[in-house]
């Protein structure tokens, strides 16, 4: 059973768990082990908890049967300044062991929807580009728009910003 709902601020250790796991495992051989190290679940339940508390964003979760957070997407405001798009999908991860479960496709559209109920206009989302998963986006319709390099413990990774002029919504 797939249960998407919204994140509660006692979410937020899960949250970090995921977070954490899923940046180890789909990063560990394209972002320096220690940037990967320094990230705890500890430190992550940190920014979840200030996350959570401020609003504007809209972040979701994502449960398996057991009613265990498997997956979560953080949405908001584009944090950048591009004309082409004013929301952001922010952050999305989901355990590796349910990556083929529809889990991220869910999370991205249940998301798309509240950010596109909210009255934004055209989504972006920036991706690493030696991630593989960057084909995710290309299947739900993304198109590269954007470059840039950001730069990980010392090491410049380039991303590239997914952007979609439309919102993709549910039954759309």
């Amino acid at each position: 059973m797939l249960t998407i709902r919204p994140a509660e601020l006692d979410d937020a250790p899960a949250i970090a768990q995921v977070h954490v796991e899923t940046w180890r495992s789909a990063y560990g051989d394209i972002v320096p082990r220690d940037y990967l190290d320094s990230m705890t679940v500890a430190n992550r339940t940190l920014v979840w908890v200030r996350l959570l508390e401020r609003a504007g964003s809209t972040v979701l979760v994502s449960e398996d049967h057991n009613r265990q957070v498997i997956g979560f997407v953080s949405g908001c405001s584009l944090r950048h300044r591009d004309d082409r798009f004013e929301a952001e999908i922010a952050a999305l991860y989901v355990m590796a062991r349910h990556q083929r479960d529809n889990h991220g496709r869910r999370l991205f559209l249940a998301a798309a929807n509240r950010l596109a109920t909210a009255g934004l206009k055209g989504l972006f989302v920036w991706v690493l580009a030696d991630n593989p998963a960057r084909l995710f986006y290309e299947k739900l319709g993304g198109s590269v728009v954007a470059e840039t390099v950001r730069t990980f413990s010392g090491k410049p990774l380039r991303e590239v910003g997914y952007g979609w002029e439309e919102i993709p919504r549910y039954g759309d």
